[in-house]
């Protein structure tokens, strides 16, 4: 088990979703308000964003570099969102792009580093996350097994306590085919982690498909309108789509519950109503034989189970048994 803040994840929980704004917002705070506001009014556990400065980030003469030198929030802007919503009973997240990002994300106040797929492979900035003392939540998009490995030694040996890995499939959007999801369960045996799901796909129905594999941690882009001028507004989930997925995938959680082959299976006592029992068909006198056609086997259950007939068949009636009154051996001769 694993808390990130206030909240425990991991089996028996409902998945902590995160609700990734990422730069959507495009640096107008008033919109990253109300994505926190509507984020929050969904359920979400966590509004996240990304703290980077282009210039680290990305070659300036990669068209790439406009589109997100936009998105670029600075101290202040961090401090405001994070009170928001804290204000919002939200967790503020974001991902950390450098080591400066991630020493402001320390100071601002998060409950976990997440450290982006691409970054899988940047072991200084692993070994800072992991020297942070925080649970560090690790996208696994593009990798392959020894490399997430590799990872892992370095985050442990750096003094990294609890980290999530979260398959991630590194497509915008992504094919539902191509999702793997027995990934993550693969992922939690080798690693002995927690494990959960970066959604990529459109809609929630992988998503919650990944809450019955185990997934602990769901994280899926969110936008207020899918309309809104910017790359990734058109696959991001809008609010509608956020509340399903954290009530959908919350009860996915519950319905997984435990394994139950005993005594103690809710539906153990629809027995009574459900089985059946053997029951005299019509009228049997005193000392009549018992045949096939005088035993009824129908529901409910009663003193002799179906298997039992061939324990009535053959014996003759001590007393006289009423039409419909349950068969039972001690109304048999030799019975006990």
């Amino acid at each position: 088990m694993t808390k990130i803040g206030n909240i425990e994840i991991g089996a028996g929980r409902a998945p902590y979703v995160i609700a990734e704004i990422g730069f959507n917002h495009e640096g107008d705070l008033d919109l990253a308000r109300a994505m926190i506001d509507a984020a929050a009014a969904a359920g979400a556990h966590a509004a996240k964003f990304q703290t980077y400065r282009a210039a680290n980030l990305v070659l300036d003469s990669v068209e790439h570099f406009n589109v997100i030198r936009h998105g670029e929030l600075d101290r202040e802007a961090h401090e405001i969102l994070a009170s928001h919503a804290h204000d919002r009973g939200i967790h503020f997240m974001s991902t950390p792009y450098d080591h400066d990002c991630l020493d402001l994300l320390v100071e601002v106040g998060v409950p976990a580093i997440k450290i982006a797929s691409m970054d899988l492979t940047n072991h200084p900035l692993l070994a800072h996350a992991a020297r942070t003392g925080l649970p560090v939540i690790l996208s696994t998009g593009m990798a392959v097994e020894s490399e997430i490995e590799e990872a892992l030694g370095v985050l442990r040996s750096a003094g990294a306590r609890d980290v999530v890995l979260l398959h991630c499939l590194s497509k915008y959007p992504a094919d539902p085919e191509q999702a793997n999801l027995n990934t993550i369960p693969h992922l939690a045996r080798r690693f002995e982690l927690l494990t959960g799901w970066s959604d990529h796909v459109l809609g929630n129905e992988v998503a919650f498909a990944a809450a019955a594999l185990g997934a602990c941690v769901i994280e899926k882009h969110f936008t207020t309108d899918k309309n809104l001028p910017g790359p990734d507004h058109v696959i991001s989930a809008d609010p509608a789509e956020m509340a399903a997925l954290v009530s959908g995938s919350a009860a996915v959680a519950r319905a997984l519950g435990s394994a139950r082959a005993d005594g103690e299976r809710p539906d153990r006592p629809e027995s009574r109503l459900y089985r059946r029992g053997l029951f005299a068909r019509r009228p049997i006198a005193v000392g009549e034989t018992i045949t096939p056609e005088m035993v009824a086997c129908v529901r409910p259950e009663a003193l002799l189970a179906p298997k039992d007939e061939v324990l009535v068949l053959g014996r003759r009636a001590t007393v006289a048994i009423a039409k419909n009154q349950a068969l039972a051996l001690d109304l048999l001769d030799g019975g006990e």
